[in-house]
């Protein structure tokens, strides 16, 4: 049967997982979860816990004990962190993002719609606005959303919250080695996505992703792509903005 904390925890993650508490909302107090499960007080704060780690609840000094509201921020830190620990380049992150997002592009040829592109070729404007005025958070953000926006046009929202995550990994390894270059930032190749996209054929929207990704094959970007992930977060900081040198 487990630890009794276990056996606690669960109950409660199935009830917050089942909105049995709506995020947001405040849990009873310890010693009133205690008596509703019929468990020592000391199991139950041990619960709370493991529901804190699991980032579940939020444990508010002098207010009480709140349903955390569901984020990504959680899985998204933890999953930076495993690739920081790893011995990864900025290249097998890229060969990684060149796989995934050749297919998605395939599929979202197929079934995307007018409406979708449109929003599209307004990230593309964005961040080629902000890559010519040198006003970076602005540009990583427009170009995080445009290739998002390759996924949005699928339609799936469970795909895009698994794929929300990513982020940070695709923010990290579009950074070209020298990001005062227009060239090295893809700009006029994100074009050709957007125009295979609209034609409706899925293999052109495949080529032209993979074709906008051949700048990693230059000889700027090859011992770029040697570099080991976490050297490159670091150097960008928390922030993902480009240091000086």
């Amino acid at each position: 049967m487990g630890r009794l904390s276990d056996q606690v925890v669960e109950t409660l993650r199935r009830a917050i997982i089942h909105n049995e508490y709506e995020p947001g909302s405040r849990l009873p107090t310890a010693e009133a979860l205690s008596e509703s499960l019929g468990v020592s007080r000391s199991v139950t704060r041990d619960a709370l816990r493991t529901l804190q780690s699991l980032g579940l609840v939020e444990v508010r000094q002098g207010h009480g004990i709140f349903v955390s509201i569901p984020r990504d921020d959680a899985v998204t830190s933890a999953l930076t962190v495993r690739m920081e620990r790893s011995d990864l380049t900025i290249g097998q992150v890229l060969d990684a993002r060149i796989s995934l997002e050749s297919s998605l592009a395939a599929e979202a040829a197929r079934v995307g719609d007018e409406d979708a592109w449109r929003q599209m070729r307004g990230h593309l404007v964005a961040f080629e606005d902000a890559v010519k005025a040198r006003d970076w958070p602005v540009a990583h953000r427009e170009h995080l959303l445009f290739h998002l926006s390759i996924i949005k046009a699928l339609r799936l929202p469970a795909l895009e919250l698994i794929i929300e995550p990513l982020q940070e990994l695709i923010i990290v390894s579009s950074i070209p080695p020298n990001p005062d270059s227009a060239e090295q930032w893809g700009l006029g190749s994100h074009d050709r996505i957007v125009e295979a996209l609209e034609s409706g054929d899925p293999e052109a929207a495949r080529t032209a992703v993979r074709d906008h990704f051949r700048y990693a094959e230059s000889p700027a970007y090859v011992d770029y792509g040697k570099t080991l992930f976490r050297e490159v977060k670091s150097r960008l900081g928390d922030d993902l903005t480009p240091t000086a040198g």
